[in-house]
Formats: C-alpha cells, sequence, structure tokens
C-alpha cells in the first residue's frame, strides 16, 4: 500500500467510516508503523477529507487501540509488546474457531463459494509473493467467518481482535518457512469448509492461529 492509495475519490455516506477503514488498512499494510506518530494535517491531505473527518475516524481507531494518543493530541500507532499479541493470540483461537464451526454449519452456498474465490486470490497473491495483498485477503476471509457465523457477539469481540493484530501478519509471514506453512494451514481450512466439515474447520482454524502466534511472539521478542 502506497500514501497514493489513501485518497478518498468518492464521498460516501459516512465519511468517517470510510477513513477509518482507510487509516486501519494503512497501519495493517506497513505504512504507518508500530509507534510512528501521526499528524492530522497530513492524514487529511492524504485521504481528502477534512480535519473533522479525520479526528472521528482516529476517535474510532482508539477505541480500537490501534492508536494512542497522548498529551498535546500527539497521535502515534499503537505498539504491541510479545505479551500483547500473546494474550490477544489466545484470545482470538478461543473465539474464531468457534465462528468458524458455526459459519460451516449454516452457511449458503453463496458464502461458501466466496471462500473458495478468495482462496484463488490468495494463492496468486502467495505465487507473486505480495504479501500484503496475501494479508489483506486473509483478513477478509477472517471476517468474513465472523460476519456470517449468526452471532452479533462473536462477530463483534473477533472483529476487534482482528483490527488489534492486524499488521502482525506481515509480521509472521517473514518468519521463514512461515509463509509455506501457512498457505497449507489455510488450504486444510478451505478445503474443510468446503466439504462443511465444520469440526475439521474450526480444528484446522485453531492451528494456524496457534502457529502464527509462535511466529509473532519470536519476532517480537527478538525485536
Amino acid at each position: 500500500m502506497q500514501a497514493e492509495d489513501m485518497l478518498i475519490v468518492e464521498a460516501p455516506t459516512l465519511v468517517r467510516e470510510h477513513a477509518a477503514r482507510k487509516l486501519r488498512d494503512a497501519i495493517a499494510a506497513g505504512l504507518y508503523k508500530p509507534g510512528a506518530r501521526l499528524v492530522e494535517r497530513e492524514l487529511c491531505e492524504a485521504l481528502g477529507v477534512s480535519r473533522t473527518s479525520v479526528r472521528e475516524a482516529m476517535r474510532q481507531l482508539q477505541a480500537e487501540n490501534l492508536i494512542n494518543v497522548g498529551p498535546r493530541r500527539n497521535i502515534s500507532v499503537t505498539v504491541l509488546t510479545a505479551e500483547d499479541a500473546s494474550d490477544i493470540y489466545h484470545l482470538r483461537e478461543a473465539i474464531e474457531p468457534e465462528a468458524l464451526r458455526r459459519f460451516v454449519a449454516s452457511a449458503s452456498p453463496q458464502a461458501i463459494k466466496h471462500v473458495a474465490t478468495t482462496w484463488a486470490v490468495m494463492r496468486k497473491a502467495s505465487d507473486k509473493n505480495d504479501t500484503v495483498g496475501l494479508a489483506r485477503e486473509a483478513t477478509g476471509l477472517y471476517e468474513h467467518f465472523l460476519t456470517h457465523c449468526g452471532s452479533q457477539v462473536y462477530k463483534d469481540s473477533g472483529q476487534q481482535l482482528l483490527n488489534r493484530v492486524s499488521y502482525l501478519r506481515l509480521t509472521a509471514m517473514s518468519t521463514p518457512g512461515r509463509l509455506d506453512r501457512g498457505m497449507e494451514e489455510w488450504r486444510a481450512i478451505v478445503e474443510a469448509v468446503q466439504r462443511r466439515d465444520a469440526q475439521g474447520a474450526a480444528k484446522a482454524l485453531a492451528l494456524h492461529i496457534r502457529n502464527a502466534r509462535k511466529a509473532i511472539e519470536g519476532n517480537l521478542k527478538l525485536s
């Protein structure tokens, strides 16, 4: 993701939500790294929106613990410790596999087809070594499972955790061998979903999250 990709070229009904999504994506893609200072004026220029819209978006990201607002509105991207990341991934392992189990048990044919379509895009991104694109598509699938699992509680809880660790997916992929292993884990998840094997899909996702946690913990402890 480049700075020019942040520009909001249309005026959606809720500019604040659109701006928050753009900023969230920019943090996930590493455009704004942990600890980086965010300047309102620069964000207004990058997004092409008013300072009011940027401030509203920032409040949303602050509520999600993606940014910190200090004295004199010194705003920076939140830095997660290895312990923070470990806790979040343990919670993800408790929530997302169950959400996926529910998804597989009740998903429409269209929702299942979306999984196969996204998986095809993920494979192409992996073949091109496009880790940013791969992380984006993987995030989309996590969100798809949560959105269509039939539980607003699981959706809201899972989404909040996903938002907090979105940028760490690139960290996990940078671990030697992790990208290839991760793709094999995703293959197992998708194939179980397509078989309508709810328990198998949940088990495969739990393993994927657990292995990603271990890779991230190792990287953060070394940094």
